[in-house]
């Protein structure tokens, strides 16, 4: 005669099997809610960066004056690196991580910014916007750093991988006028001495 009861059905003979096989049951059950609840905790991880990462863009600058609220941005700055971190795979991890490397530079941390390029680039060789890093990284050692030789062989770099590049006549004359020794005064007068011979 079976014996019901609600979370077991035993019955004499075979009673001990079909608990056996319930208790299996219930053991699959809580590893599959366990799995579940890791992913939707993850899910809502992501989405709570993403979310936040959205507000604080909006709020980057301010209405007015149009300066960057630099305590905002160190925040934005956290959010991207934090998802960046977290979620390497990501489609839009690459888009954070080369942000990121702008908002450092908007933050004077050229050091910094560099950095940010350079593991983009690694990370990320063939996103779109690997020549503009590349570029910035030139850019940076010549402009905030003052490392002429860094900059000319991150020039040199950009020059032979992207020649078709819309930057790459901007990289050729920054080089240039590296290679020459240049001031930026010289550079103007040495400009401004074509044009008069052009006339």
């Amino acid at each position: 005669m079976p014996v019901r009861n609600d979370l077991f059905s035993v019955t004499i003979g075979g009673g001990l099997k079909r608990i056996s096989m319930k208790y299996n049951y219930q053991k699959i059950i809580t590893a599959a809610c366990s799995i579940l609840m890791v992913f939707y905790s993850c899910k809502s991880e992501k989405q709570e960066l993403v979310d936040n990462i959205k507000a604080g863009e909006e709020k980057l600058f301010s209405d007015s004056t149009l300066q960057l609220n630099d305590s905002v941005a160190i925040d934005v700055l956290h959010n991207y690196l934090s998802y960046t971190d977290k979620f390497k795979e990501d489609t839009l991890a690459g888009d954070m991580l080369f942000k990121a490397a702008d908002l450092s530079n908007g933050l004077q941390n050229p050091k910094q910014a560099i950095e940010l390029y350079s593991t983009f680039i690694q990370r990320y060789p063939k996103h779109q916007k690997v020549a503009a890093a590349l570029f910035m990284q030139a850019f940076l050692y010549e402009t905030a750093l003052d490392e002429k030789e860094k900059a000319k062989s991150k020039y040199k770099e950009f020059i032979q991988n992207y020649p078709e590049h819309p930057l790459t006549p901007s990289a050729q004359s920054s080089y240039d006028q590296l290679d020459a020794g240049l001031s930026d005064e010289e550079l103007i007068r040495s400009f401004e001495q074509k044009q008069q011979s052009q006339k």
